[in-house]
């Protein structure tokens, strides 16, 4: 099995979309695919035509005591989707602030996925620091980013983790600035930054709203080729098969 923590350096960078889009393209490869929402904003779901008021979701399941395992939706054979479960939360426990012990729980459960999966992607909330745990054992460490000057301050800034492998996601080519930045990128990060990336395509907001992601909507979209790279780069890359 392989793991992949995947979160923004930011919020607004697209990282939901890239979690959804590049688990359709692992499964639309033959693997076996199950995708987790740890932000608990819970939209990974909308991307999978799964209602947002439907009360499933790990989180509220932890929080009722039973079987997270069941919370899971299986969308196609071999690919499945385990929400948060927001609305199943009272408010003061909506936040992964007030629920600290989530890393240690799902560090622990990955064992319990070990021969179920071969992949496993994570959605994590913003910059991910919640997920710290996690994140050291996954196999990719992915920090997704988009070619402005906001995330170009907060990469400098922060400098990611070494480990942190940087996807660039809303590329424009016909914007000046996004090429600066990503040649500065380049320079700057060397193989921490990802070769493959993927550009600025309407057809990634007109899938999600048919509920679907372009992968599946729009097959010959450029969105659609640039997470059917990235995909083939993940798996060239991967972890021990289960």
């Amino acid at each position: 099995m392989t793991t992949i923590c995947s979160w923004g350096i930011r919020g607004g960078v697209g990282n939901t979309s890239v979690v959804a889009m590049l688990g359709d393209a692992l499964h639309q490869q033959g693997e076996s695919v199950l995708m987790v929402d740890l932000n608990s904003t819970d939209m990974l779901r909308l991307h999978f035509n799964v209602p947002y008021s439907d009360p499933h979701g790990w989180a509220a399941a932890r929080l009722k005591g039973t079987p997270w395992q069941e919370q899971a939706f299986s969308l196609d054979a071999g690919l499945w989707l385990l929400p948060y479960g927001m609305h199943s939360l009272p408010s003061a426990c909506g936040s992964h602030s007030q629920q600290a012990d989530s890393d240690d729980f799902w560090c622990g459960a990955l064992q319990a996925l070990r021969t179920e999966f071969s992949w496993v992607l994570f959605d994590l909330p913003p910059a991910g620091r919640q997920y710290a745990g996690l994140r050291a054992q996954a196999d990719h460490d992915l920090l997704v980013v988009s070619t402005d000057a906001g995330c170009h301050i907060l990469l400098a800034s922060a400098d990611p983790p070494e480990n942190a492998r940087i996807f660039v996601n809303i590329h424009d080519p016909a914007r000046q600035l996004s090429n600066d930045l990503l040649l500065d990128w380049r320079q700057r990060y060397g193989e921490r930054l990802l070769p493959t990336l993927l550009h600025r395509d309407e057809a990634v907001n007109a899938a999600l709203a048919h509920k679907t992601t372009a992968t599946r909507r729009f097959p010959d979209s450029t969105a659609a080729d640039d997470m059917r790279a990235l995909a083939t780069l993940c798996m060239a890359r991967r972890g021990p098969r289960p």
